[in-house]
């Protein structure tokens, strides 16, 4: 005996938009809703008769802050304005060097070096300028 299943079909719109956009009201709602209850510390505020303050960047700029640090500032146009938007190219390019159907990481080996190294550079770099 055959089963005929039925296949419910929904029209974008208005039925699954009025989905996704309940959806995203209740998204922000929980985000307000956690900000307001838990609300981010800002710290002291700032004083500008304090000479002793180092500012020092957010961990996220730390690779950069260190490569400014070692790059003479005769050059530091390369770390600050050349190489970011050639590492993002090079993160862009990164599917289309080994073009390789296969899937398994253990058989693209030239995609993972290039992809480990990247890692690895921005971690060591990311260390050393919380460790300077």
């Amino acid at each position: 005996m055959e089963k005929n299943k039925e296949k419910k079909q929904m029209l974008f719109y208005p039925d699954f938009l009025f989905r996704e956009a309940v959806a995203a009201v209740i998204v922000v709602a929980a985000i307000l809703a956690v900000t307001l209850i838990w609300p981010m510390k800002v710290g002291d505020p700032a004083d500008p008769s304090d000479t002793s303050f180092k500012p020092r960047p957010e961990w996220y700029f730390m690779a950069p802050f260190y490569l400014l640090k070692i790059v003479p500032s005769s050059l530091e146009i390369i770390p600050t304005v050349i190489l970011p938007p050639l590492l993002f190219a090079a993160l862009i390019a990164l599917p289309f060097v080994d073009r390789d159907t296969e899937r398994s990481p253990k058989k693209r080996p030239l995609a993972m070096a290039l992809m480990a190294a990247m890692v690895l550079l921005t971690a060591a770099f990311t260390l050393l300028g919380i460790l300077s």
